[in-house]
């Protein structure tokens, strides 16, 4: 069944073109080290696995994810905000080697995001962020771009996009009178500059498909029961809601039933990504198998046994994520396909459908 799945969507994508993304959000300069204890004061800790410098930020890494899953890179349009400085250069060279159509605000006065990140062996990575260019993103830019652009999916992360954030509901409007899709993900662990998250949930009835994680689904309901708090995003209008829980699986969820599925086995090395590579798997694969016909209508028409198959294709990509540093380096259409093969069709069996 699982090879069937991934032979008729190779044969999908070379018959058709991808529609066309926008993803906004914000650019990062990452500084990654995985050490295998954080020092103490006046210590030292020497890192035999390195320091490396790399691009991040939500729509950088879906963008890059995509494209390396076999997304034609000319209907991948990013929007983000960079500073004037070594860090906005490299973002923009790393995003230009990959063929992705840039719409970046670049900013003069002030510097791209950076983000020191900390992995310690075993334990989930700490972020450590200097919040630059990003918030200064323009809301007047992002909907330029809508316009020009008119994708068939918005994909945005708000969270330290400062006027963005603030005009959330706005901008989605927009993209749904122009029969876009949109989809939201939880752009930060806590929001830059705000005290809580109410700019979202109110946003979240123009929200088609949204994303967060476990913790963060916490924090926006303050609820513990992940059932619970998926039925609250459903009660705002939301079509499909998507929730990772780490090495616990994910879930996926719309009108009355959420689908919950255990993780693919694999040997986890750095976690930094692993949301965004899920998210750009589930774009991929609905992409890939509604193309032309991706719209709210199909969203609300798909069967729940084609839902838990894109659930599956995109922990596949968010699994293979993890097996090397860095936010897209171990990505490959490959990789994922023999995950696929050889673990898919026994989490797909064990797949549990729970009725709200």
């Amino acid at each position: 069944m699982i090879k069937q799945f991934i032979e008729h969507r190779e044969k999908e994508r070379r018959l058709n073109s991808h529609p066309t993304l926008l993803l906004v959000g914000v650019s990062v300069c990452d500084i990654v080290t995985i050490v295998p204890r954080i020092s103490n004061p006046g210590d030292i800790v020497y890192l035999d696995k390195g320091i490396s410098i790399s691009l991040g930020g939500h729509p950088c890494n879906i963008a890059i994810d995509l494209a390396k899953l076999g997304y034609n890179p000319r209907n991948i349009f990013v929007v983000s905000a960079i500073g004037d400085d070594f860090c906005g250069n490299f973002i923009e060279k790393q995003l230009s080697e990959y063929n992705i159509q840039l719409m970046l605000y670049r900013v003069e006065d002030v510097g791209s995001n950076k983000n020191l990140i900390l992995v310690v062996e075993g334990e989930d990575r700490r972020f450590h962020v200097e919040v630059g260019a990003s918030s200064r993103l323009p809301l007047a830019h992002v909907i330029k771009a809508l316009n020009e652009v008119k994708p068939k999916l918005l994909h945005i992360a708000p969270g330290v996009l400062g006027e963005i954030d603030e005009n959330l509901g706005h901008i989605l409007r927009i993209a749904q009178s122009m029969d876009t899709i949109t989809f939201v993900d939880v752009g930060a662990a806590k929001p830059f500059g705000k005290k809580g998250w109410d700019f979202l949930t109110e946003a979240l009835e123009y929200t088609d498909i949204f994303h967060c994680n476990v913790y963060e689904l916490r924090k926006l309901f303050n609820l513990d029961n992940v059932i619970e708090g998926i039925k609250k995003i459903l009660e705002k209008g939301v079509k499909i809601v998507l929730v990772t829980d780490g090495d616990k699986g994910a879930y996926v969820a719309k009108k009355n039933t959420v689908i919950h599925q255990q993780t693919f086995k694999v040997n986890a090395v750095d976690p930094t990504g692993a949301g965004d590579a899920f998210q750009a798997g589930f774009i991929y694969s609905i992409s890939t198998l509604i193309r032309d016909k991706l719209s709210k209508e199909t969203l609300e028409e798909l069967d729940l046994e084609t839902l838990a198959k894109l659930l599956l294709y995109a922990q596949a990509v968010g699994a293979l994520c993890v097996t090397k540093p860095g936010t897209t380096t171990a990505i490959s259409k490959n990789g994922v396909n023999d995950l696929l093969i050889n673990q898919g069709e026994k989490i797909l069996k064990n797949s549990i459908y729970i009725k709200l």
